[in-house]
């Protein structure tokens, strides 16, 4: 499972002025670039990933400070977006909140995550759409954090 460099963009971590850490993972170059551009633009620190096992090769420096995962529900002919939530939760040692995203809901899963919010939705996704969903996530997966003993 090791990452080539064109595949995870480089790691940075939020600054005191940041809204949240997201982590984009998306097989769709143009789609995982636009939403990187959106929440950068907005004030999250973004980080992208091009297939689930990319993303999972970045769990461990991601501990504790990842605020929300989103993932394509189908990521080619590799792990789906649920599997990537779920080992996502099980290498972090706790979920965070998760969107999945995907053009056939009827055909997703829903991860088990027992302690995050996991968001089903559509694709496209309006732009508006997202930028309201990650402030609560960011506050759920922060106020979480704070509340669990170190």
């Amino acid at each position: 499972m090791s990452a080539h460099r064109a595949d995870v963009c480089p790691l940075a971590f939020p600054q005191a002025d940041s809204r949240g850490l997201v982590l984009h993972v998306d097989d769709d170059d143009a789609m995982r670039r636009s939403t990187a551009m959106l929440l950068r633009s907005e004030g999250f620190d973004s980080l992208e990933a091009t297939c689930g096992e990319h993303a999972l090769a970045q769990a461990p420096s991601l501990r504790g400070r990842l605020d929300v995962l989103i993932v394509d529900y189908h990521l080619g002919r590799e792990l789906t977006g649920t599997e990537v939530a779920e080992e996502f939760a099980r290498l972090l040692g706790r979920a965070v909140p998760t969107i999945i995203l995907t053009g056939d809901p009827a055909n997703a899963e829903v991860p088990w995550l027992a302690d995050a919010p996991v968001w089903l939705a559509r694709k496209p996704l309006a732009p508006q759409t997202l930028l309201a969903a990650l402030p609560p996530l960011v506050a759920f997966r922060r106020a979480i954090a704070a509340a669990t003993p170190r």
